[in-house]
């Protein structure tokens, strides 16, 4: 049951949207394109069925021509989506497959009954993105045959599919299939990859030559691969597959009947492809059930505005919603993080734009609980990755206690290790390179390549003599314990030059510390003096040369010193 709160949420939402429906009318602009904005709602306490309103299912013509902004046909052909055309003659030929048994027909006599055909559709993130014209990055694929229907056409010797069966059949259902012995890089191959909490099969995974496709039945539940459905239920129509999908955008089909030519018809149900021209991104029916299914739906919101629509106007009923469930605590921390680094690290995905709706949101504590943050201080350059985005959002927290964060919160212990370390070397930059803290950082252990840390050095605006100094230090020759002439381990004679004497065991690692100080602070009053005019400008050292000839005066000065 909904809550007093949810279901003020819901009337908002009905009342917003029958407001935009009569400025609509009035102006005589009626949108023929079906849904998109929420269901109906007649009062508190009233459940919005999901079939209250009957959908205007658009058909649209994929024809694009030269000049035009119309959509183009999705075409498969050798060089295009070559894979998926092994499925498309698969389900083409469906109605070829036997059904295992025969019966007498008075004209014919004995026979085997053949499976009706079955229809193919590409759905999803794959139609939107073709949409884009982009090539998708991953394939949903759904049709009206059964599970073991569906078996039963891959498994057609015709067209060559093997059936991969799990190594270890008692393994739970969602890991059996995780570690698959290679079947080599040309193959056809199918196995079941998502059940319901009964047991029955709901998809297969679809391998062809190295490239996987997700193959479903048209189903009336949730489509997050998050959420288990208690029940399986088949759909009987595309239309009502796609009242369970997330947004409009994400609920548009596309028949695949010609598997060498052109697929030129769009089914869109809810006027997705409207709204992906307009820049919005709409959720089918009510958002407040989406996110009660599963609240990860508000992250998946952000990533589809940031690559799609506009993150600086969020309407204000999506809001309040997503105000509702921000707090995903019943997510996994390991499904709130990927699906934070999937919109953050996607390359259409304006990372000062996607955070700065993810602030707005109030999503961020569920990614880094307690932390502040102002979307205001991004610099222009700021980049999204997986280690520098948050390592600038947490810059000005205790390492240690973002290490403890970031693991309990599903990041692995390297990445939460090397955020820290950034954070740390912050931290050193921000109080003046002090160089006796410096030691303390050479010594720590983390992943960074040196163009990641100089990356760093100048998204935080801390380039310059000291950042150089520190990415060209070396002090590997500086072991404690070194090989001496006869082949024994002795004190390292640098050590004993720098006391002028031996140092005694509890000395070694103050000594040590001391020669790599001062090698640092050798080569930056090295870089200083080599600046053009000697003067005090902090441009960083090179300048504006080409990568060869800076990296060939950073090994000049180097060996200057001999190491």
């Amino acid at each position: 049951m909904r809550t007093k709160f949810e279901e003020y949420l819901l009337y908002k939402e009905a009342e917003e949207d029958n407001g935009d429906s009569d400025k609509k009318a009035d102006n005589g602009d009626s949108d023929k394109k079906g849904g998109g904005g929420g269901g109906s709602y007649t009062g508190p306490g009233d459940e919005v069925s999901k079939k209250a309103k009957e959908l205007i299912t658009s058909k649209i013509k994929l024809q694009k021509k030269e000049g035009s902004n119309e959509f183009a046909p999705f075409s498969v052909d050798r060089s295009s989506h070559p894979n998926l055309r092994y499925l498309i003659k698969a389900f083409a030929d469906s109605d070829k497959v036997g059904l295992g048994y025969t019966t007498i027909d008075k004209t014919k006599g004995e026979m085997e009954p053949m499976l009706k055909k079955k229809t193919l559709h590409l759905t999803g993130g794959a139609v939107r993105d073709h949409l884009k014209g982009k090539t998708p990055r991953n394939y949903d694929l759904v049709t009206d045959a059964t599970p073991s229907e569906m078996r039963m056409i891959l498994a057609n010797p015709e067209h060559g599919f093997t059936e991969v069966r799990p190594r270890d059949p008692e393994m739970a259902q969602d890991e059996r299939y995780h570690d698959l012995p290679a079947a080599g890089s040309k193959n056809k191959v199918f196995y079941p990859s998502r059940w319901d909490m009964q047991g029955k099969e709901l998809e297969f995974t679809v391998e062809i030559n190295g490239e996987k496709f997700d193959l479903a039945t048209l189903s009336k539940h949730s489509k997050s691969r998050r959420v288990k459905p208690e029940k399986g239920e088949a759909a009987g129509s595309v239309e009502e597959d796609s009242l369970n999908r997330d947004f409009t955008i994400n609920g548009m089909y596309i028949p695949l009947n010609q598997s060498d030519g052109e697929n030129s018809e769009l089914v869109d149900p809810h006027g997705g492809a409207h709204h992906l021209k307009n820049g919005e991104v709409v959720a089918i029916g009510s958002l407040i059930d989406k996110l009660r299914a599963d609240p990860s739906t508000s992250q998946r919101y952000v990533k589809m505005l940031s690559r799609f629509g506009n993150p600086e106007k969020i309407p204000d009923k999506y809001k309040a919603t997503i105000e509702r469930y921000k707090d995903m605590q019943d997510v996994d921390k390991g499904h709130v993080r990927k699906e934070f680094l999937s919109g953050l690290e996607h390359p259409d995905s304006d990372p000062r734009k996607f955070l700065g709706a993810y602030s707005k949101l109030g999503l961020l504590g569920a990614v880094f609980p307690g932390v502040e943050f102002n979307p205001e201080e991004m610099p222009p350059d700021f980049k999204g990755d997986r280690w520098l985005a948050p390592a600038w959002i947490l810059r000005n927290n205790d390492p240690q206690q973002v290490q403890q964060m970031l693991t309990g919160g599903g990041w692995s212990k390297q990445e939460a290790n090397d955020i820290a370390f950034l954070v740390k070397l912050h931290g050193w930059a921000d109080k003046g390179f002090d160089a006796d803290k410096m030691y303390d950082l050479k010594s720590a252990h983390h992943g960074l390549t040196k163009n990641k840390i100089r990356e760093w050095m100048q998204m935080v605006g801390k380039q310059g003599d000291h950042a150089d100094a520190f990415l060209m230090h070396d002090d590997k020759d500086l072991n404690k314990m070194v090989d001496g002439p006869d082949g024994k381990k002795q004190i390292n004679p640098k050590f004993s030059q720098h006391l002028g004497r031996t140092p005694k065991a509890h000395e070694l690692e103050g000594v040590r510390k001391d020669l790599s100080k001062n090698r640092f602070v050798d080569m930056l009053n090295k870089l200083k003096h080599h600046k053009k005019g000697g003067g005090d400008d902090e441009k960083s050292f090179g300048g504006d040369k080409p990568e060869e000839e800076k990296k060939e005066e950073w090994v000049a000065v180097s060996d200057l010193y001999g190491y």
